[in-house]
């Protein structure tokens, strides 16, 4: 008997320590007199819906956001750390741009022997490995190599045009067809990759039943589900976890893949003096140009194009479907913006001779669209940043916070764009927010779609092309109506950090 009361009491105490250890951090804002989040639990902190996937990011930190009105910044813990949420957008124009140099890096830490392409994103890579491999991308991004790129979007726009016309016409109703619009923009941005990035066909239109290799690929390291989502979570937010465990964002027969079809293009092309309008072109004539140009940080090599034009799939395939999934849908859900659209992409096409880049550069509504479109449903819901040196944040409320380094900070990208001190009826859709007179009235940092300050998204321009040039391509020719099979509202996929709609987004298309 005494034997069982002593293992008991032993128990007890183990537990005791356990608890004041995942507990012990708890009192970390208390102490420096920040607002709080209540019901942090132990060891989880307040982030155990999102981790279990339970909640989707985007959902999870506004309602953190809406939980405490009136701060500037409060605290929050994620698992044990002491986290803060930023409310307040001057403090976000600070973190973001104004002092920059104390908050360069994002939260993110990705082993590089487990996932070397992933590492080397300018989106996951921090200090001067940011600073170069941000450089050798946006490279690829300027005036005049869009040009360049449009020639192989517009290639990608054609098969898209002609996927939806076949399904009209294939289709039980004449002339309708009900399509899943990730699925649809997928199969268009997995061929604009291929095409643009690779100069290859990708074959993403070709079957419904059979995958082209691009957008395989794509399924493969993007598609929604627990198991994959649970992967992606212990990656991207429990890194001393994913390097026990050995675990991967992206699949090795993924990295392989990217491996191979550099290799193979390039010495394709080296062989037959064959030169592409395409993304890989780009980067081929930068490595020779770094043989003789000793100013450039880093010499190009055959890796650092594979990593760059991986990093071209996995901005330009992923982020650009998700956006113009959220955009055909609000299109389809507000005719009248629609028939606005329409016309001036009618317009300009006719008064341009077709869809050159300067026409898709006039399209004025269309961008006031894509800008409010991103407001509704922003790609990624948070950013979150890293403090790098000791400094101070002080809010307009007289909050003020000395954050130390290392401080995992939360930018609530979701909640701000539907904040309605910041937006009159945040809960309309209305692309008249987004002419330049209402943006000057408007603080710049409540609108992050693509980011901001140094920081900001380089693939940003190509998105915008990519978006732009699909809907010009279709509007003209289809009219988009909701599906009933669309579950209203919206709800947000937690098993992925991206913004995904539970259940898809159908349209009905029909030809005019």
């Amino acid at each position: 008997m005494d034997q069982m009361y002593c293992i008991i009491g032993l128990t007890l105490v183990a537990f005791s320590l356990l608890y004041r250890y995942l507990t012990s951090t708890y009192v970390y804002w208390k102490d420096k007199s920040i607002p709080c989040l209540k019901g942090a639990l132990p060891g989880l902190g307040h982030v155990a819906p999102m981790i279990f996937l339970r909640k989707q990011m985007s959902d999870l930190y506004r309602d953190f956001y809406n939980e405490m009105p009136d701060c500037s910044l409060f605290g929050f813990y994620n698992f044990r750390s002491p986290s803060l949420i930023l409310r307040d957008p001057e403090l976000v124009k600070c973190v973001m741009s104004k002092n920059f140099k104390d908050f360069s890096d994002n939260h993110f830490e990705i082993d590089k022997s487990m996932d070397p392409i992933l590492a080397a994103n300018p989106f996951f890579t921090n200090g001067e490995r940011w600073k170069a491999s941000r450089q050798q991308l946006t490279s690829a991004f300027t005036s005049g190599k869009l040009k360049y790129l449009l020639e192989s979007i517009r290639v990608a726009c054609g098969e898209l045009d002609s996927y939806v016309n076949k399904k009209c016409r294939e289709k039980t109703r004449p002339d309708t067809a009900e399509l899943e619009l990730k699925d649809l923009f997928s199969k268009y941005t997995a061929e604009v990759v291929a095409s643009s990035a690779f100069g290859v066909d990708g074959d993403s239109f070709k079957s419904d039943s059979k995958d082209g290799p691009f957008r395989a690929v794509g399924r493969l390291v993007f598609e929604p589900n627990f198991a994959k989502g649970l992967i992606q979570t212990i990656v991207l937010f429990l890194p001393a976890l994913s390097r026990v465990l050995k675990t991967r964002f992206m699949p090795k027969e993924v990295d392989q893949f990217f491996r191979k079809i550099v290799k193979d293009v390039i010495r394709h092309r080296e062989e037959r003096g064959i030169e592409r309008p395409d993304f890989l072109q780009l980067m081929i004539e930068a490595k020779k140009n770094a043989k003789v140009d000793a100013s450039l940080e880093q010499v190009f090599d055959d890796d650092i194009i594979t990593v760059n034009a991986a990093s071209f799939f996995l901005d330009g395939y992923e982020t650009a479907s998700i956006m113009l999934s959220f955009l055909v849908f609000q299109l389809a859900t507000h005719p009248e913006v629609q028939d606005r659209l329409r016309q001036e992409v009618v317009n300009v096409v006719s008064k341009s001779g077709g869809l050159t880049y300067e026409a898709v550069q006039e399209m004025v509504y269309m961008d006031r669209v894509i800008s409010e479109s991103t407001r509704f449903y922003p790609v990624t819901g948070a950013l979150l940043k890293r403090c790098t040196s000791d400094t101070e944040l002080v809010g307009p409320d007289g909050i003020t916070c000395n954050v130390s380094k290392g401080t995992f900070i939360v930018i609530p990208v979701a909640a701000l764009h539907m904040d309605p001190e910041y937006w009159t009826k945040p809960e309309e859709f209305n692309p008249e927010r987004f002419t330049e007179e209402n943006k000057q009235r408007r603080h710049k940092f409540v609108h992050l779609p693509f980011g901001e300050g140094p920081r900001i998204c380089p693939g940003q321009r190509v998105a915008m092309l990519i978006m732009k040039a699909a809907v010009a391509t279709i509007i003209q020719k289809y009219r988009f109506e909701l599906s009933s099979r669309t579950k209203i509202p919206i709800q947000l996929d937690p098993n992925y950090f991206l913004s995904t709609a539970v259940g898809g987004l159908w349209v009905k298309f029909t030809p005019l």
